[in-house]
């Protein structure tokens, strides 16, 4: 009784003092909602968005009225707090990928996913999305933020302060909300659950508004009804996110995460804290959060019905930096976050992450959202998939100490297998083998067993134990095992053993992969005849001493990394092909040859590169509009999609 006493004095007190610009109100009610003279209709603009909307959305009646049904049971479901959903204590953040130089990177902002679609908001730029096997242009211009209607047929995004839909079917834009000086600038939109309404926020600026050195107040969340053409003030505050299932939502004000009942205006607050973000079920709320001195940011997930939260990342604090230059003595955060963004099926969850060193540069990331804890095993294959990603930091955060310098610059860690784990002496182990590749060539395979430690905050890496290596690599005109940098015992393969092809000449091998579990050579060799060179891939049984010829790249000048997926059933080549970098795979039992530059669509695609084999699949990237965009290939469908 005691907490609901507090709790209704708390309301009372919130209801009479909240801060409401009634000034802006106004001008929002005069400019935005663009009413003609008291006759009750709405303005050609209004009236041409509502019209054009309703038009898009006739045939879709029947289909939304059992959609409609099925979302009111979902909500008398989650008004009973019984959704067999697990407490956000229990979820974790796993599997990162890092968009590392590539969207994201320095000028982006609010992107947003719906079903495997990214919408990447560049600013300078425009809109672009990234879907299946094509990463396209959407729209010109200078866009900060994006969100996708629930049912993923429109986009409301920001372009210059103002608010705009974009309808995805066909492909136009419409200005939905002008900004201006005046009335400040809109920010942050976002869809109700039901895509009948978006809350916005609407920046007041000082006297003396100039565009690049104004000083915002406050904002103001307002939201809009899309077809009526209504508005209304909510309260002041930033980043607002409606709650699936109830009739509320989260927003920040003065570095709080507030929970706002928009039924009654009561409100509470959940935590301290940026950038909340309802997940799509709305039974979660991710956020930003701050600790410590220095203040060290961190990725939160808290239950919406205000039940459990749970520190999701953990920042480390590096050097400081000040104009560019360390400043000695003195610590700051590793990075700082910003803007969580939950995917359509709330799977997965994007957030923003800044470094500020030497220069400030952005990289989008996205993780995993399980509620299955990683296994030991799943941990440190993190840590080495992350160094193939060449994420040196990522792979930092999988050790409960600093295990110091772990990505090596030639060779580098190209592939990698669990091997298997145990007990020993009572302590848990993984053992693994990381694969090398340089293109003199070389080939290493490093055997390391990785003591783990159970922590509350999951399996941590506490040593590394090396078991051995596998050096391969040309010395002089044959192949030898490499041990301490010198050539060991007797060849493994002798060039001028490996078969001519009729008038071709044999020249130098490019790239060489060894195969352990059967004693064989892979190797890719120049062939030329004339003017003519091909790059062909072949096999060498050291055993039988047999060699079989498995592909012919025709155009191809030459090769500088070749990786084997983990079935040994396709290998991917990175090769020079028509005078620029791309990627074939070729299936080593039916010798189908794919090149990738041929699947990627949308923009065209400047060099493409490699990256790993992960579950059958190839992560690999093309440069595309000036940025690096990943995609993943699968040889068993011939499909490229998103990664």
């Amino acid at each position: 009784m005691g907490d609901e006493m507090w709790w209704d004095e708390t309301v009372d007190h919130l209801r009479a003092g909240l801060p409401v610009n009634q000034k802006l109100k106004q001008e929002l009610r005069e400019v935005l909602l663009q009413e003609q003279n008291g006759d009750g209709k709405k303005s050609s603009a209004t009236q041409s968005y509502s019209s054009k909307r309703h038009r898009s959305r006739w045939k879709w009646g029947v289909f939304a009225a059992v959609v409609a049904g099925l979302f009111l049971v979902t909500s008398l479901w989650w008004s009973s707090r019984d959704t067999g959903k697990v407490e956000a204590a229990s979820l974790h953040l796993f599997d990162q990928f890092s968009f590392d130089q590539q969207l994201g990177r320095e000028n982006s902002a609010g992107m947003a996913e719906y079903e495997g679609t990214i919408y990447f908001p560049l600013n300078e730029e425009g809109l672009f999305s990234l879907a299946g096997s094509s990463y396209t242009q959407l729209i010109d211009g200078n866009i900060s933020f994006v969100r996708v209607s629930p049912d993923g047929q429109e986009l409301v995004y920001v372009q210059d302060g103002s608010l705009y839909l974009y309808y995805v079917a066909e492909g136009s834009s419409q200005l939905l909300l002008q900004g201006g000086q005046e009335i400040g600038l809109l920010e942050t939109p976002t869809w109700s659950p039901d895509g009948n309404n978006i809350m916005f926020v609407s920046q007041a600026y000082s006297e003396g508004f100039e565009e690049n050195g104004a000083r915002a107040t406050q904002g103001t969340i307002f939201e809009l009804n899309v077809d009526k053409g209504t508005i209304q003030s909510i309260t002041e505050g930033q980043y607002p996110s409606y709650v699936a299932g109830q009739n509320a939502l989260f927003f920040e004000r003065d570095n709080n995460i507030i929970y706002r009942n928009l039924t009654r205006g009561e409100e509470k607050v959940l935590d301290v804290g940026n950038y909340p973000t309802v997940s799509n079920d709305g039974a979660y709320v991710a956020y930003i959060k701050s600790q410590g001195d220095p203040a060290l940011q961190d990725v939160w997930i808290a239950d919406t019905n205000f039940k459990t939260k749970k520190q999701m990342t953990a920042n480390q604090l590096a050097a400081a930096w000040e104009n560019g230059e360390r400043v000695e003595g003195k610590q700051q955060a590793r990075y700082t976050f910003e803007q969580p963004t939950w995917s359509h099926n709330d799977q997965r969850l994007f957030v923003y992450k800044v470094f500020h060193t030497n220069g400030v540069w952005k990289n989008l990331v996205r993780f995993r959202v399980t509620a299955s804890r990683p296994s030991a095993e799943d941990v440190v294959a993190g840590s080495i998939k992350a160094l193939i990603y060449r994420d040196e930091e990522f792979a930092h955060s999988f050790f409960n100490y600093d295990p110091g310098y772990l990505k090596g610059t030639s060779p580098r860690q190209v592939g990698y297998r669990i091997l298997g784990n145990g007990e020993e002496d009572g302590r848990t182990y993984v053992d693994a083998e990381t694969y090398l590749s340089y293109q003199d060539p070389y080939f290493k395979i490093d055997k390391v067993r990785y003591v783990v430690t159970d922590t509350p905050d999951g399996y941590k890496i506490s040593d590394m134990q090396k078991l051995g290596d596998i050096t391969v690599g040309v010395w002089g005109d044959a192949v030898y095992r490499i041990v301490e940098e010198a050539k060991n015992g007797d060849p493994l393969m002798e060039l001028k053993d490996i078969p001519r092809k009729g008038k071709w000449e044999n020249g130098d091998l490019c790239s060489l992969l060894y195969v352990e579990e059967d004693h064989s050579l892979w190797f890719t060799m120049m062939r030329t005849n004339g003017n003519q060179e091909v790059l062909e891939l072949m096999h060498y049984d050291i055993q039988s001493k047999q060699f079989t010829e498995t592909g012919t790249v025709e155009g191809a000048s030459r090769s500088y990394l070749m990786q084997m997926d983990e079935g040994m059933d396709n290998v991917a080549i990175s090769a020079e092909v028509n005078g620029k970098n791309d990627l074939i795979v070729i299936n080593l039992r039916s010798r189908k040859m794919t090149l990738m530059s041929q699947l990627v669509g949308g923009a065209e695609p400047g060099e493409i590169t490699t990256r790993l084999w992960n579950h059958g699949k190839l992560i690999f990237f093309a440069e595309m509009e000036g940025r690096d965009v990943f995609f993943s290939f699968d040889p068993e469908s011939g499909e490229v999609n998103t990664n």
